[in-house]
């Protein structure tokens, strides 16, 4: 018995070209599989799209939420205050600091309000008062404020107002550069 061969080699995943009328063009055969590339391919293009934004978005509000207000002598005294005397956070209140402030009196202020409480084994309260501003320039404002502290001892509160003087400039947004005791 003779082997023929067959007219076409047969391919595998062939399949012949359909014969159509003339002047119509045979429609446009898209192999199994490349549809669905094309589709994930768009797909993960788009989420890595929708990614490089989101982490964009979320540089933007991180710098805006951490970034001190410094925008006014008043922001920046209160926020320095607050940082300073009532949360006791140096690292915060040193971002509301000119570049060689003079703060000592209010840092022994702050280390005789610690050293009573340890001897008294119990926490004060301080208030900070309304700030005034003694005089303000481009670049330099004078405020004063008055700070309250409530001292519990022996089921009594003792209260005791000092005013401070505070000195601010305008480094890049307004910081603290010098605070005096009044009284």
């Amino acid at each position: 018995m003779e082997q023929t061969r067959p007219a076409t080699p047969v391919r595998r995943g062939w399949v012949p070209r359909q014969r159509t009328a003339p002047g119509v063009t045979p429609p446009v055969v898209v192999p199994p599989g490349r549809r669905l590339r094309l589709v994930v391919v768009l797909v993960a293009g788009a989420l890595a799209l929708l990614c490089m934004g989101g982490v964009g978005v979320a540089f933007v509000l991180y710098a805006n939420v951490t970034t001190p207000d410094r925008s006014t002598p008043e922001t920046a005294a209160l926020s320095f205050l607050d940082a300073y005397l009532l949360q006791r956070d140096d690292v915060v209140a040193d971002l509301h600091l000119c570049e060689q402030p003079s703060i000592a009196p209010l840092t022994a202020y702050r280390t005789d309000t610690v050293e009573w409480e340890q001897r008294q084994g119990t926490l004060s309260a301080m208030t900070i008062g309304q700030l005034t501003t003694e005089s303000s320039g481009q670049d330099r404002a004078v405020l004063t404020v008055e700070v309250e502290r409530r001292l519990p001892t022996g089921g009594l509160i003792t209260r005791l107002t000092d005013r401070w003087r505070i000195t601010t400039v305008d480094e890049d947004g307004w910081r603290v550069c010098q605070v005096e005791r009044l009284t």
